[in-house]
């Protein structure tokens, strides 16, 4: 009986020990999984705010893309405009070289040299204007005159200059000449000056002293002026000024000889030079061109 007894007991003990423990497992469990809500319901709502945040700043950078998009075509826009003009300003001044050349082709033909010193006062303000501003043809002198020719700033293999200066050249031009002399011009002309230099070369080689000489030499060294080439630019004008003194072609190069010089910040050379110009040919285009690069140069204190 008392053996029974113990048993039961015993019993009793482990099955409320067993109820215990089957509370506690649920409770813990419910802990458990309250604890888990709740660090789910923080992480979605720390997630809701990273949305927001996100969702404000690709709106922003949305925004800004599509200003830069449209600043990008106005660019664009102006850029073609642009260029359109500087076309325009090329052909305006292609134009007036190809006019001019022609005229004193024309009446160096018909044999009227002495008509040529007037033909470049012709031209109107404008136009010179444009040359300008392309950075086209137009230049001037060196030291107190002229810088002397020397043989090495012609490019060492390029031609030489007249073995003495040549004075008023009235014979004409064979058609040969005139075809080598035009085609060499008009490649300056379409501004494929690399070309065009290679081919007043071969002209100067055949024809050192003809008619059409001294152009040769000046319009080779605006070839290349305009390929920023100045110290043998500046032999070719100092050709023209020192070996054709009669030609209508000094004062123009003179004025050049200035413009490379300024160009080689030789501001003080280059200044005495345009002065000579602005002195030398009063109402003159090439006087002109000088007297506003000197204003240039008094702006920019040089």
């Amino acid at each position: 009986m008392s053996i029974s007894m113990s048993r039961f007991r015993l019993w009793n003990r482990l099955s409320l020990l067993l109820v215990v423990l089957c509370a506690l497992a649920t409770t813990g469990h419910a802990h458990a999984q309250a604890q888990s809500r709740a660090k789910l319901s923080d992480v979605d709502a720390r997630l809701q705010r990273v949305e927001k945040v996100l969702d404000q700043s690709l709106l922003n950078l949305l925004q800004q893309i599509e200003g830069l998009q449209g600043e990008v075509r106005i660019l664009r826009g102006e850029i073609e405009n642009l260029n359109n003009d500087i076309e325009i300003l090329k052909k305006r001044n292609r134009d007036l070289y190809t006019d001019t050349d022609r005229r004193i082709s024309d009446l160096e033909s018909a044999g009227s040299i002495s008509e040529l010193p007037a033909l470049s006062d012709e031209l109107d303000e404008s136009s010179l204007d444009t040359a300008t501003a392309l950075d086209q043809p137009v230049f001037v002198a060196e030291e107190p005159a002229i810088p002397q020719p020397r043989a090495n700033s012609g490019g060492g293999s390029g031609p030489a200059p007249p073995v003495t200066p040549v004075g008023a050249n009235t014979r004409a031009a064979s058609s040969a000449e005139k075809a080598s002399y035009t085609k060499a011009y008009d490649l300056l002309a379409k501004g494929n000056n690399a070309e065009a230099v290679k081919l007043f070369d071969q002209f100067l080689r055949d024809y050192p002293d003809g008619p059409f000489s001294d152009n040769a030499w000046y319009w080779q060294g605006e070839a290349k002026y305009a390929d920023r080439n100045f110290d043998s630019a500046l032999y070719n004008f100092s050709v023209v000024v020192e070996f054709f003194p009669n030609s209508p072609k000094v004062p123009d190069s003179r004025l050049k000889i200035g413009y490379a010089l300024y160009e080689q910040q030789r501001f003080g050379e280059a200044r005495q030079v345009l002065t000579g110009v602005t002195n030398d040919y009063p109402g003159r285009s090439a006087a002109v061109l000088a007297r506003k690069r000197l204003q240039q140069m008094t702006r920019e204190g040089q």
